[in-house]
């Protein structure tokens, strides 16, 4: 059985060791708290200075917690953008936590958002519904536009071409009178006639088909049942090719002469022609049939 000294050994041996052991612990929490607070310097030195915790408990400010910079987006300001969309009950937060609070106004915005959409469109479904005949009339009022501007355009177009068709020219055509004693003479009619890319053409046809009543007493000798076949202008010198029906003028010598008069002083009109060869069925010929008139070369008014 152990000793009394013993014992007493025991005990302080066991009072040291707990001793010992409640110093590690202390040493360790104080160099955790001594790397925390080297960590976490600057914000702590921050928190400080912005509290002014040091001023309140000594009376000064130590001097690295006077340097230390306080930042500028605090937490107060981090949340401000929201908390001026929404605002958070105080009796909530104190009930439910801050959290809670934040969640359920942040729900019941979106609900009351949700619901005045749904509202909106059902008001706008309604007005659609209820409007639609305006609806479809607004709608065809640009095809009316259209209409009209078509309309229009059509109604310029015709008149475009109203104009055109009637734009006229006036040309000096030659027919002959027979006068009391048998002679033949000239005479000059002026005529309005439809503008066309051809006046030479539409000038010899008119000769051919004769004057008209209001043009007084003349008459034309080209031969009955002549035609122009083709009409063109090279050198101030018109060629004229004629039918075969041309060539015999039932008039005789002085009905051919005729004929070749009005035809040369009509094509002379022209300011483009000096003379006129005539052609029979496309080809020269020296004389008109048996009258023995020349035709060879081209015939100006000199010639008459």
């Amino acid at each position: 059985m152990a000793s009394k000294k013993e014992k007493t050994g025991r005990k302080g041996n066991s009072k040291k060791a707990r001793i010992g052991l409640g110093f590690a612990l202390w040493l360790l929490a104080a160099i955790v708290i001594l790397i925390v607070f080297l960590v976490n310097q600057k914000k702590i030195a921050s928190n400080l200075k912005s509290t002014g915790f040091f001023d309140r408990l000594v009376g000064k400010t130590p001097a690295f917690v006077e340097k230390a910079e306080i930042p500028e987006n605090n937490e107060k300001n981090d949340i401000e953008p929201f908390s001026s969309s929404v605002q958070i009950d105080v009796t909530d937060s104190n009930k439910e936590g801050v959290g809670t609070g934040i969640i359920s106004q942040n729900n019941a915005a979106t609900q009351n958002y949700e619901n005045s959409l749904k509202q909106e469109n059902e008001a706008l479904t309604t007005d659609l519904t209820t409007g639609l005949p305006q609806t479809v009339q607004t709608v065809e009022v640009p095809n009316q536009i259209e209409v009209q501007n078509t309309q229009q355009t059509e109604s310029q177009t015709t008149e475009q071409t109203g104009s055109t068709s009637s734009a006229t020219m006036k040309l000096k055509l030659y027919f002959m009178m027979i006068n009391s004693d048998g002679s033949l003479s000239r005479k000059e009619v002026v005529r309005e006639m439809k503008k066309s890319d051809s006046p030479l053409t539409d000038a010899i046809n008119a000769i051919i088909d004769g004057p008209k009543p209001e043009e007084g007493n003349c008459r034309t000798l080209v031969s009955s049942g002549c035609r122009l076949l083709g009409a063109s202008v090279s050198n101030s010198v018109a060629t004229l090719n004629f039918s075969e029906e041309f060539e015999f003028n039932q008039y005789g010598i002085e009905g051919v002469l005729g004929q070749l008069q009005q035809i040369v002083y009509t094509a002379t009109a022209f300011p483009t022609v000096e003379s006129v060869q005539f052609l029979i069925e496309g080809e020269h010929r020296e004389f008109l049939a048996s009258e023995g008139v020349s035709i060879g070369v081209p015939l100006s008014r000199s010639n008459f």
